[in-house]
């Protein structure tokens, strides 16, 4: 669904400038206007075990988000940071529930079942159409890019917008408003102390 999901945008970045970028990456997912967000980390990246540290001291000590290491085709790692209250939300929503289970995912809902459903796919080497849900995007976009034959593509604004662009650009608007909330924040205070301040 997203652009940006398959780029290596935090390759060889030093450490503090790394961890910067991720915060302000993860800003909607960390002021709730996006219940989760998906980045690539390379395998052969010279800082992934320090990045990784990074991940783990910090964002593992933040209520408001939680994430999951996924080992993606031998040359990457996916790491999936999620609010989990604002995910069960979006994930409980009877046109998402209805479309997810439509797509193999467990007919008993709950987050974890959910996450797990998931993550499988994702170490099984695909990034399967359906982490559009995960992500927040509108689920008429996932649908028509999937290939609805009613939903025609209408513009690319962060992702694929399909039919009307109404419910999208209200969802970007949101998505860009809180990157630039959190930017602002950078440029003020550490990205530790933005973490744990918001």
């Amino acid at each position: 669904m997203s652009q940006k999901l398959n780029s290596n945008i935090f390759i060889d970045k030093n450490i503090n400038d790394f961890f910067t970028r991720l915060i302000e990456m993860l800003g909607p997912v960390l002021i709730g206007s996006k219940p989760a967000e998906l980045i690539s980390l390379p395998r052969h990246d010279s800082q992934l075990k320090k990045k990784i540290r990074k991940i783990e001291k910090y964002i593992g000590n933040c209520q408001k988000v939680s994430y999951r290491i996924i080992t993606y085709k031998k040359t990457s790692l996916k790491v999936l940071f999620y609010n989990p209250q604002l995910l069960n939300n979006y994930l409980m929503d009877y046109r998402n529930l209805k479309f997810l289970k439509s797509h193999g995912y467990p007919k008993d809902y709950t987050l974890n079942d959910y996450l797990e459903y998931l993550i499988k796919n994702i170490e099984e080497g695909t990034i399967p159409h359906e982490i559009g849900v995960f992500l927040g995007y509108p689920l008429k976009d996932i649908i028509g890019f999937i290939g609805h034959p009613s939903l025609k593509l209408t513009k690319v604004n962060g992702w694929r917008v399909y039919g009307d662009t109404k419910v999208s650009d209200k969802k970007f608007k949101e998505f860009l408003e809180a990157k630039i909330k959190i930017r602002n924040l950078l440029n003020q205070y550490t990205p530790e102390k933005v973490l744990f301040s918001i």
